[in-house]
């Protein structure tokens, strides 16, 4: 199969294995385009780009309605918002919210897992999120940009064994576990040092 030259679909890699493109690795659903007539005062949230920044708060919507398994979230489903401003929109989530309903704009995300496993998919997808918000950029009108299914395809790596990619999963979800740890170590520190203030106010 040919792929494309261009350095900013073609990702350049040390490891050996398939090239394949991005596409072939998973299935890419995209949530639904809900109306203001869906929308409930109780029942699932829907989840927005807005929801996986800053997660469920006064500003989202609920329904009571019923969709398809293609457009339920829940824990650890792998996301990818694909539409927005380039810079604070295009990102990947590994989803940490309550059951829900998937918005437009965003890819549910599921692993081809003859070729890949979810965990070095979702490590795949943030290193190339600097090509995504490039691609984005590209395409940006009144300050959005989007990445498309065409580029998807477009895009090509190479993809170790899948012994390689446990290999690979393992370093990085050390580092990723560091990481949190450090995050709410200093969330504590942070909260603890409000409180003191608030107290000697």
């Amino acid at each position: 199969m040919k792929f494309d030259e261009s350095s900013l679909y073609n990702i350049k890699s040390d490891l050996d294995g398939t090239r394949r493109s991005l596409f072939d690795l998973a299935i890419w659903k995209n949530g639904l385009a809900f109306k203001k007539i869906d929308f409930t005062e109780t029942g699932r949230p829907v989840i927005k780009i807005a929801e996986l920044n800053n997660g469920i708060n006064s500003n989202t919507s609920f329904t009571q309605r019923e969709y398809g398994e293609e457009v339920f979230i829940r824990w650890d489903d792998l996301l990818f918002s694909w539409s927005g401003n380039p810079q604070t929109s295009i990102d990947v989530f590994r989803y940490r919210l309550q059951d829900g309903w998937l918005n437009q704009h965003i890819f549910k995300v599921t692993a081809n897992e003859e070729l890949v496993t979810k965990d070095f998919l979702y490590y795949i997808l943030k290193f190339l999120k600097p090509h995504f918000t490039q691609i984005a950029t590209n395409k940006q009108t009144t300050g959005l940009g989007h990445v498309t299914i065409a580029d998807l395809k477009r895009m090509s790596l190479v993809i170790p064994p899948k012994k390689v990619q446990s290999q690979i999963v393992s370093i990085l979800k050390a580092i990723d576990d560091k990481i949190e740890v450090n995050n709410k170590i200093l969330q504590n520190f942070s909260l603890e040092q409000h409180e003191i203030r608030e107290l000697r106010t």
